[in-house]
């Protein structure tokens, strides 16, 4: 039964004690009424609202995950990488040594600075 179902019913009820002749002021109620309706459609605009942000944050997360794993997989491909470089010579082996740790850096640095980012949206 909506509210304006059920107030009709307990007007109906308090004219069958009073009689049909009973005026009973019920403007305010009308307008409760109405205002009820236009609260329950705002209401269920939310609940859609609600749905397409927990769509969005599944959306985030997931994109988020891609960038972490792509992190990981380009950091295990540049480790242990020879750059071309022969590691058996001292010389290349230095150079080897030199970028390696450019490239953890690199990595160490992009990691902390997306945990933190995404930190700032799922927080």
């Amino acid at each position: 039964m909506s509210s304006s179902a059920i107030w009709d019913k307990a007007i109906g009820d308090a004219k069958k004690v009073l009689g049909n002749s009973a005026k009973i002021n019920d403007k305010r109620m009308q307008a409760v009424t109405k205002d009820a309706i236009e609260a329950s459609k705002l209401w269920d605009a939310l609940g859609v609202m609600r749905d397409a942000m927990k769509k969005k944050v599944f959306e985030i997360e997931n994109a988020d995950s891609k960038v972490k794993n792509g992190l990981s997989q380009a950091y295990d491909e540049i480790t242990g990488d020879d750059f071309g470089l022969d590691d058996s010579k001292p010389e290349d082996k230095k150079k080897i040594v030199q970028a390696t740790a450019i490239f953890d850096k690199f990595f160490d640095d992009a990691q902390r600075i997306w945990r933190t980012t995404s930190r700032i949206w799922t927080s």
